[in-house]
């Protein structure tokens, strides 16, 4: 017998190693400067790692333009200070927030331009060196350069096998939820499908975005792209054969062509193949199951290619 293989009860990604190598590495150079302050290269690294390379140069850029923005209003608010340092940080916030906002950050980077304003803000009041916040600044570009370095060299993100792989677990999670609904008259919880699937749209879309990875083929990504579409058809005509509250009968071509997907009724089941609704309901009912079983067979064939 072989030992079954035991799985860790959590996940320890590639994203999360170099995340947490690219933040190691950026203390380190702010020690090797002598930065006053190394948490701000921790910030920027932590910043730039993205899920893929077009993502991490994106958010270097933004969080280049929205830290030197916050440095720069930190000095003009401690020279021209509206009042208690309090007052200060939460008018400068709302300036913040409507230039990043206005620059189409992220939410995610316009919090951390935030929070390097706030503390350029309160440590330049306490220290009184004017150029406080430009060193500061001159941190926060070290750690977003060090992350994308790291992201770039170390396994960039392809995605291309784990999406594919995904893609056939989420067709093959289908078919019991077809079976209950079909063949033994039960209405299926679709959450876990739907999580599934919006989980696989991130990840296709991100392969979609990604343009820097050159082992990446377009050819690759509008394959994917297919794949994709067809799972989207699967799932519409399942909810919409979960839609139809009566139990029409299968026809003979969709039912035999179920059970050549090993899906039949359970072992003491009430034959509800034979259930009474109205004509319309058939039509309805059967129009989306070959609808499904279509996708179903294309994609089957197209996630081989």
């Amino acid at each position: 017998m072989t030992a079954e293989k035991k799985k860790l009860p959590f996940h320890l990604g590639m994203r999360t190693v170099k995340s947490a190598l690219a933040v190691g590495l950026a203390l380190f150079a702010g020690y090797a400067i002598k930065s006053e302050y190394p948490p701000f290269l921790a910030i920027g690294a932590l910043g730039a790692m993205q899920a893929s390379i077009t993502e991490s140069l994106r958010e270097t850029r933004d969080l280049m333009l929205g830290n030197l923005v916050g440095a720069l209003l930190a000095m003009a608010f401690t020279a021209y200070s509206p009042g208690h340092p309090a007052l200060s940080a939460g008018i400068g916030v709302a300036v913040m927030i409507v230039v990043c906002n206005s620059l189409h950050m992220a939410p995610s980077t316009t919090s951390l331009a935030c929070v390097v304003f706030c503390c350029c803000l309160t440590d330049l009041l306490s220290s009184g060196d004017p150029f406080y916040g430009l060193l500061r600044f001159r941190d926060t570009v070290i750690g977003t350069l060090i992350a994308l370095a790291v992201n770039m060299l170390i396994r960039p993100y392809s995605g291309a096998p784990h999406t594919r792989s995904d893609i056939k677990k989420a067709q093959q999670a289908m078919l019991p939820l077809l079976e209950q609904r079909v063949l033994r008259g039960r209405i299926p919880d679709l959450h876990d499908l739907r999580a599934r699937i919006n989980d696989l749209d991130r990840s296709v879309t991100t392969l979609l975005d990604e343009r820097m990875n050159k082992s990446l083929t377009k050819a690759q990504v509008a394959h994917l792209r297919g794949c994709q579409q067809l799972l989207w058809k699967m799932r519409d005509a399942l909810i919409g054969i979960c839609c139809i509250d009566s139990m029409p009968r299968p026809s003979e071509e969709n039912l035999a062509r179920m059970q050549a997907l090993g899906l039949t009724p359970g072992d003491g089941q009430p034959d509800i193949l034979d259930g009474v609704c109205l004509p319309e309901d058939a039509v309805v009912f059967n129009y989306y199951l070959k609808v499904f079983l279509d996708a179903n067979d294309y994609l089957t064939q197209l996630i081989e290619l």
